[in-house]
């Protein structure tokens, strides 16, 4: 192929996978953008105080909090959190850095290790106010006075 471009083999080589590469992350970041436009037209986009408030009767103030800081970068700017978002589909969120970076976040966040986090409830859909309804469930409990 080298010889046809006028250039070394290991030149059109590279080219090439600069190439592959470069169309498959495009790809990527308009299908991102699309899905994440298709969820904004059918829902609001709350502040930060109105995911709170949203939040507060199934979570505390603290795993909102932590989710809303959690989700936030991976769906500005065309997006805020919303209640009822679905991590995995809805927000494209992938489920290796919820299963690893999320948990041992709250973990760290909580001072307990990352193994003693309860496991998921398998009737529960992976929303972000469930992921919040879980970070509760792993607080450690409080002690009676």
């Amino acid at each position: 192929m080298g010889e046809l471009l006028g250039v070394p083999e290991w030149v059109a080589a590279t080219g090439f996978v600069v190439a592959g590469l470069t169309l498959w992350i495009g790809l990527g970041f308009w299908l991102l953008r699309r899905a994440q436009l298709r969820v904004a037209a059918r829902r609001p986009n709350p502040t930060q105080a109105e995911f709170l408030d949203m939040m507060a009767q199934d979570c505390s103030p603290e795993a909102a909090r932590f989710v809303w800081e959690q989700v936030l970068p991976y769906v500005t700017p065309h997006l805020t959190p919303h209640p009822d978002d679905l991590l995995l589909d809805d927000l494209c969120i992938d489920d290796d850095d919820i299963d690893m970076c999320w948990r041992r976040d709250w973990a760290e966040r909580l001072g307990v290790p990352e193994n003693g986090l309860p496991d998921w409830p398998k009737d529960w859909p992976l929303t972000v106010r469930n992921f919040a309804r879980w970070c509760d469930l792993a607080r450690p409990p409080i002690a009676a006075g």
